[in-house]
């Protein structure tokens, strides 16, 4: 998988590149110190995954993973941030973010995450889920909730297993374009936009495990 490396801070980004160098499945082809170079970076450079920091001057994480997220679909995005409050992590989400990892993660459950979101899956740090999932409920108590057909349900629990979407169809004895159809019904029915936004709102309403 080809990965770009975004952080401001140097000793992060040579930490990184270090701690993946040797994977084979893993090609460091690109750093950035600030959002303006990552997008820039991203308009000539093919990459699969980005590890994205949140706190970046000049156009933050969140903006420039708010434009990955619009002009390059099919180039993922792990956040990988010191700040641990659920309001950060449901916002990343919510603009498209397909992982969160904190940086005291280690290597091997990086690899995980990178893993996952390379398969189409979505990787939240441990820690981070249970906070995360009580501020998609708050405010929802009152509001109904939403329901998914059994095929929708059961791909969404593929999705969290992180399959990608070749292994759902697969699974499923569908096509692929079937499971994007599901997929789609299942962001609609959800209102979110991504898939581990999805995820999230599965478990939170208790469709999903």
């Amino acid at each position: 998988m080809r990965v770009v490396i975004a952080d401001d801070h140097r000793i992060v980004r040579e930490g990184l590149r270090f701690m993946l160098s040797d994977h084979p499945d893993v090609e460091i082809v690109a750093e950035a110190a600030n959002g303006e170079e990552l997008l820039e970076t991203l308009a000539t450079v093919k990459a699969d995954i980005v590890l994205l920091d949140l706190r970046m001057p000049g156009i933050t994480g969140l903006e420039a993973l708010d434009r990955i997220s619009v002009d390059h679909p099919r180039t993922k995005v792990i956040i990988l941030s010191m700040h641990d409050d659920p309001g950060y992590v449901r916002r990343a989400v919510e603009l498209g973010a397909s992982g969160y990892l904190l940086k005291n993660t280690g290597r091997d459950e990086l690899l995980r995450a990178l893993k996952a979101v390379q398969e189409g899956g979505a990787y939240i740090q441990g820690e981070i889920m249970g906070p995360l999932l009580s501020v998609f409920t708050q405010g929802s108590e009152e509001q109904d909730t939403p329901s998914l057909s059994p095929r929708e349900s059961q791909v969404l629990q593929l999705v969290a297993d992180g399959c990608e979407n070749k292994q759902i169809a697969k699974d499923l004895g569908v096509s692929e374009a079937t499971v994007k159809t599901y997929l789609k019904n299942v962001f609609a029915r959800l209102g979110v936009r991504s898939r581990a936004e999805a995820v999230a709102v599965g478990l939170r309403i208790g469709i999903i495990d």
